[in-house]
């Protein structure tokens, strides 16, 4: 017994530390999750589900309301989810202006940075840390449907064009089938984008902690639970004289050819997304955000 207690004296001990450093990941995250409280005291509205192309049901809207406000409150941000289906081209070529030349794709982007303006939304302060999705429903002249994502505030920051895009190319994916779906994935999808970011947001959720220190530990034990076998002490060479064998017969003989082909995706494509860096609204204020279309 003692023999056998030796063999696995390391795994034990490496088992403990994991569990050590699990423990301690739970007690870490349970002191520095923090409770955000809303701070803005200016906003035009309380109001975060403007389906102005009635896309959902009440009781869709109602559900959707719900899990912002949870989610807001979990990651110091406003969300907002604006639906149009109405062409949006005049009304963003009265901004030329102040912003210059807009495209097609641009269209929602004015629209969007205006109403987050308009409505000075903003979890922090007026105008401040948010996020809100345009999603107009209507093909404009070059056939394309567009939409935008309006980053601000620490949002602006923390969100990457990389991100963006992930971020709009997966919520809106199915949003024809089961517009409810897509932009409950949206929110579900910020929460994930910027819980890590927001200050005292845990890591790893405590609840998770423990389990996944023991999982780490078992697979570590697993994969190196073969390190003390015995090494080979001979080769393929070990009878070769030199320790090198000699090639006597040299010779190149064409078998076949490969050809590989790779697809480049173009403006043709059936659904496209790019993302923005930041930009001054007709309004004067700051904002990130990409646009995606379909």
């Amino acid at each position: 017994m003692k023999k056998y207690l030796g063999y696995f004296k390391i795994w034990f001990i490496v088992t403990g530390i994991f569990l050590v450093i699990g423990i301690g990941c739970k007690i870490y995250t349970s002191i520095q999750k923090v409770d955000f409280v809303r701070t803005n005291t200016e906003a035009t509205t309380t109001e975060r589900v403007f389906d102005y192309a009635d896309k959902m049901t009440d009781e869709e809207e109602e559900s959707l309301r719900q899990k912002i406000a949870v989610t807001e409150d979990a990651i110091g941000c406003d969300i907002i989810v604006v639906t149009l289906n109405e062409t949006l081209e005049e009304y963003a070529k009265s901004y030329e202006a102040q912003i210059g030349q807009v495209e097609p794709y641009q269209y929602t982007m004015v629209y969007a940075d205006n109403f987050y303006d308009e409505h000075k939304f903003g979890y922090n302060e007026p105008y401040g840390d948010g996020v809100l999705l345009l999603d107009n429903w209507y093909r404009e002249k070059d056939g394309r449907v567009y939409s935008w994502l309006c980053t601000t505030g620490k949002a602006e920051y923390e969100y990457s064009s990389e991100m963006i895009d992930s971020t709009l190319n997966l919520s809106l994916e199915n949003v024809e089938e089961n517009p409810y779906e897509a932009y409950s994935l949206f929110v579900d999808l910020v929460a994930i984008d910027l819980a890590q970011k927001g200050e005292g947001a845990p890591l790893i959720p405590a609840i998770f902690s423990f389990p996944l220190a023991l999982i780490a530990a078992v697979i570590f034990f697993f994969v190196n639970r073969g390190g003390k076998k015995g090494s080979k002490t001979i080769s393929t060479t070990t009878y070769v004289e030199g320790g090198k064998p000699e090639i006597l017969d040299r010779r190149d003989i064409f078998i076949n050819k490969t050809v590989t082909k790779r697809v480049i995706q173009t403006e043709s494509s059936s659904k496209s997304s790019g993302g923005g860096g930041s930009h001054v609204s007709a309004g004067g204020r700051s904002h990130g955000g990409g646009g995606h279309s379909r």
